[in-house]
């Protein structure tokens, strides 16, 4: 095996291993807050999460295009004058984070409670500072990923889910109340940046400099945020848009919302995990690029069709033994909707590869056209929720990847 192909093998076993505590980690916060809070606090709970995670699901977009810039600039003297204009990653993340603390924490007593509930008028405040402590989270992240640090990468991911669920257990155990919560869920964000700044700070500080103006590393991750704002509303944010065009009874929608956010799970976290190394690696391999994304595609088909059998033998008495009889969906309904989720984990490849030509605009238009077209069959096709769901969660993100091949096979 050569070095290249260890450090890749390495890096591939850190990151997922890194995914797995992290998403254990929220799944079991998730777990032992509806018990502990019942119905009515939960639901206030379930909201800041939800809204903090589609902030930091937009925000995704500052380390992907971190990650490419950083990935396609060689580790030179930054006062080497043949480089050329250079930029620094963590500079541009700092004025984006404090624009966000600003933005978010002065708004926030206007919008807080009407979003939250009676009592959370001051969880706007924790929100601020995760929001903002993420566009760091972010930048550093980009900045490891391109730099092929996964160790320190992973690191942070571990730390921070680790000590978010630590905190909420406290929280609960104290019997503190949804505002303590709201600072436990934000405050690993700031801790786990530092303390993986503070032990990479002198690779952080060399590789965060890349080659291009301020302005066209804005305009690069404007045009990946568009895409990120896709995203979002694809997987962090469709519970909203579930209950928004749902046209049925609560109890079919719980259970599709719940369905959606399990048959997901398998095949986009460890592919969200690994869109950084994938976007590192498609940067800095000119020649195969096509080779690479294909075999990417036939890992997401495989795993898609294996899944899927899975959940059409043994989906429905799982459902019905760890949540009850009333979240039990057809065999063909879970089935479609693990389809679906391949259909989004081919969109996040392909856009991965987009992103490695540089090829931003393409990038957001297919995100965006996938979005578009994902809620317009959900709000309008006259069908029964759970084959809207399915419909729209296929041929949105389908219709996205083709945009995206378009731009990106290799000519």
């Amino acid at each position: 095996m050569t070095d290249s192909a260890a450090r890749t093998r390495s890096g591939l076993i850190l990151v997922l291993a890194g995914t797995v505590v992290s998403a254990a980690s929220s799944f079991i916060v998730l777990l032992i807050v509806a018990p502990a809070l019942g119905p009515a606090g939960y639901a206030q709970f379930s909201v800041y999460w939800a809204a903090l995670f589609m902030v930091v699901a937009v925000l995704f977009g500052v380390q992907q295009e971190s990650t490419r810039a950083v990935a396609a600039a060689p580790a030179t003297d930054e006062d080497d004058p043949a480089r050329g204009p250079l930029t620094s990653v963590l500079a541009f993340a700092l004025v984006v984070a404090a624009t966000l603390l600003v933005a978010v924490g002065a708004s926030s007593p206007v919008w807080s409670e009407a979003l939250f509930g009676p009592g959370a008028g001051g969880w706007g405040f924790p929100l601020a500072l995760a929001v903002a402590s993420y566009a760091l989270v972010a930048a550093t992240n980009g900045i490891l990923a391109g730099s092929g640090r996964w160790g320190p990468f992973s690191l942070l991911a571990v730390i921070d889910g680790a000590l978010r669920l630590a905190l909420v257990a406290l929280a609960l155990a104290l019997g503190l109340d949804g505002t303590a919560l709201a600072w436990a869920v934000a405050i690993p964000f700031p801790v786990s940046l530092a303390i993986v700044v503070l032990g990479n700070r002198r690779v952080i500080r060399a590789r965060a400099i890349v080659a291009g103006t301020p302005g066209r590393l804005a305009a690069n991750t404007a045009r990946t945020l568009a895409a990120s704002v896709a995203t979002a509303i694809l997987i962090n944010g469709f519970p909203v848009f579930l209950s928004l065009f749902g046209r049925t009874d609560a109890a079919t929608l719980g259970a599709v919302i719940l369905a959606v956010t399990l048959t997901r799970a398998p095949i986009l976290v460890p592919l969200t995990a690994l869109q950084s190394m994938l976007i590192a690696r498609l940067s800095a391999v000119r020649e195969g690029r096509g080779r690479l994304l294909a075999a990417v595609l036939g890992i997401v088909a495989a795993l898609t069709g294996l899944v899927a059998a899975f959940v059409w033998l043994w989906g429905g008495p799982l459902l019905a033994r760890f949540f009850g009889e009333g979240f039990v969906l057809s065999s063909a309904t879970l089935a479609g909707l693990v389809a679906a989720a391949g259909a989004l984990g081919v969109l996040t490849a392909t856009g991965a590869a987009a992103l490695a030509r540089e090829r931003h605009t393409a990038f957001a238009a297919g995100w965006l056209a996938a979005a578009v077209l994902a809620l317009a069959l959900l709000a309008l096709l006259p069908l029964p929720l759970e084959a809207r769901v399915v419909i729209a969660l296929l041929a949105g993100p389908l219709l996205g990847a083709v945009v995206h091949l378009a731009v990106t096979r290799d000519r």
